[in-house]
């Protein structure tokens, strides 16, 4: 290989490990999300130990450059083995995140990342400083290689990110990217290693065959009474649907369907009723609030789950349109949860589609929670202020949120009802049965004052619930004077359910890990 040929062929590695950099972070973060959430603290922990692993690498390839100047084996060592850990990591990330999932949010996402994310990061930061010195002649070049490594190591990042982000990812879900991330990063080491030393070539071979298999196979078989429908991973994370008996949710543990988001239940209901309605008695709440508006009334219900809040409305005689981010939501829905394929679902982000749409509505559903991660661009002023652009003059909004009202847990529901006066609404705030760590508060927004002594509604095995203002928190118990007024430039709401966040996903793992048991 001729100098020219050589600089071309380090600059190609170079390009591909700044690539699979970002290919790692990506599908690390996401591989985190079933334990411990896609909340802000989860980003930031991947973000800041991503940084951290590629901020070692250069440390120990700056080192090794300089002991081992011009070695081309050191640098096929360290690319063969950032791969092999690279499709190890769908594999280590379960074990080790089984031993880490009691620890609180943050700590918990550090350590698992610290184990499984970091290891193959540190070897490819290592890459840059050993092809830098690779291709430095003399001092005076230097600084011109250095350039040339660290711009085409970033132009590859950036090309992966967008292919993993926007295609790859949500059609392919996270194992198979590790792995073909992984291979793609060996291919090339693993030819050239084999001419300079075959027995250290196949040793990584091999290395990298145990890894590809172990990963490939690394998914969780349940006991005999949980049978997994669907499983696969995507923008939203891991998605599931599982047959099984409802344990600690009804007394006599009849069999459900469910609709698992990074392991929280987002949709439950019922094989004995055709999956049409919830075995959560809550579900009521939502149409039955809604029953004031006559039939015909045109709803935007923004995020779909299994579609359980769309059969409502359409009992209810509503025109419904509905916002999902994620394809495969609606695909499950339709395919699992017996949706009317010809629902109307709009995908896209719900704000995004709040300030495009032309339509008005009467209603406007808010209902992408989830767990621990709350919409924080739709619950700010300017957010609440976008809504009443697209509603009718005596148009509501009803937002699902979490059951905490009192103390520092509760500080998230009542600024988020301190935002939604401050911008012109009324608002009046059910809450479903049970203790505010089990229950659900909806807000009833209006700029109009509504009437909810005429709802007319009735969920099958459910008695109806005669006046729904019973349920209603007075707001004068209500403690509003510490509350924020949530904005566009002060993202507050993480922070304010940071602490019952922890609790939520802690007592979600400790169901999964209870109910969904590994054989």
């Amino acid at each position: 290989m001729n100098p020219a040929q050589k600089k071309k062929f380090l600059l190609l590695l170079s390009f591909i490990e700044g690539g699979s950099v970002m290919a790692c972070e990506l599908i690390g973060a996401k591989l985190l999300a079933p334990y411990f959430g896609t909340s802000l603290y989860v980003w930031a922990a991947a973000l800041a130990l991503t940084l951290g692993g590629l901020t070692l690498g250069y440390f120990i390839g700056g080192k090794l450059s300089l002991k081992y100047i011009g070695s081309e084996k050191l640098l096929y060592f360290v690319l063969l083995s950032g791969s092999a850990l690279l499709i190890l990591m769908p594999f280590s990330s379960a074990i080790i995140m089984e031993m880490t999932i009691n620890f609180n949010l943050e700590m918990g996402a550090i350590l698992s990342l610290l184990c499984f994310m970091v290891p193959p990061l540190t070897f490819m930061g290592m890459v840059s400083p050993i092809i830098i010195n690779l291709l430095t002649k003399s001092a005076d070049s230097a600084g011109s290689s250095a350039g040339n490594v660290y711009a085409i190591s970033t132009l590859g990042g950036i090309l992966y990110t967008f292919l993993m982000g926007f295609y790859v990812i949500p059609n392919f879900g996270l194992t198979m990217p590790a792995i073909i991330s992984g291979l793609v990063l060996a291919v090339l080491p693993l030819i050239s290693l084999l001419s300079i030393d075959r027995s250290k070539a196949l040793f990584f071979l091999v290395l990298i065959f145990i890894g590809t298999i172990a990963s490939s196979f690394s998914s969780e078989n349940y006991t005999e009474e949980y049978k997994e429908l669907y499983h696969s991973e995507g923008i939203l994370g891991q998605i599931k649907v599982v047959d099984h008996p409802s344990y600690d949710i009804t007394p006599d543990h009849k069999i459900g369907r469910a609709l698992l988001v990074n392991n929280t239940l987002q949709t439950y209901v019922g094989h004995d009723n055709d999956f049409a309605y919830s075995i959560w008695n809550w579900s009521q709440y939502f149409p039955t609030a809604a029953s004031i508006y006559p039939k015909g009334s045109e709803v935007l219900l923004l995020g779909l789950g299994g579609g359980t809040i769309v059969k409502q409305l359409n009992r209810l005689g509503y025109n419904v349109d509905v916002v999902e981010i994620d394809k495969r939501v609606f695909e499950v829905s339709v395919e699992f949860f017996n949706l009317d394929p010809k629902t109307k679902v709009h995908i896209d982000d719900a704000r995004h589609f709040i300030k495009t749409v032309d339509k008005k509505y009467d209603i406007v559903i808010f209902d992408t929670f989830l767990s621990e991660s709350v919409p924080e661009h739709l619950l700010t002023k300017e957010g609440f202020n976008d809504t009443k652009r697209i509603l009718k003059p005596k148009g509501m909004i009803m937002s699902n949120f979490y059951g905490y009202t009192k103390g520092k847990r509760g500080k998230a529901a009542r600024s988020v009802y301190k935002t939604f006066e401050q911008s012109g609404f009324n608002v009046d705030l059910l809450a479903t049965p049970g203790e505010e760590a089990n229950r659900n508060l909806i807000f009833l927004a209006s700029e109009s004052i509504l009437d909810f002594t005429e709802t007319n509604y009735v969920e099958p095995n459910y008695d109806k619930i005669e006046n729904i203002s019973d349920h209603f928190i007075d707001r004068r118990f209500l403690d509003l004077e510490e509350a924020f007024v949530l904005t566009d430039r002060k993202p507050r709401l993480s922070k304010l359910y940071n602490e019952a966040a922890r609790e939520w996903k802690i007592n979600y793992n400790k169901y999964y890990r209870k109910h969904f048991k590994l054989k």
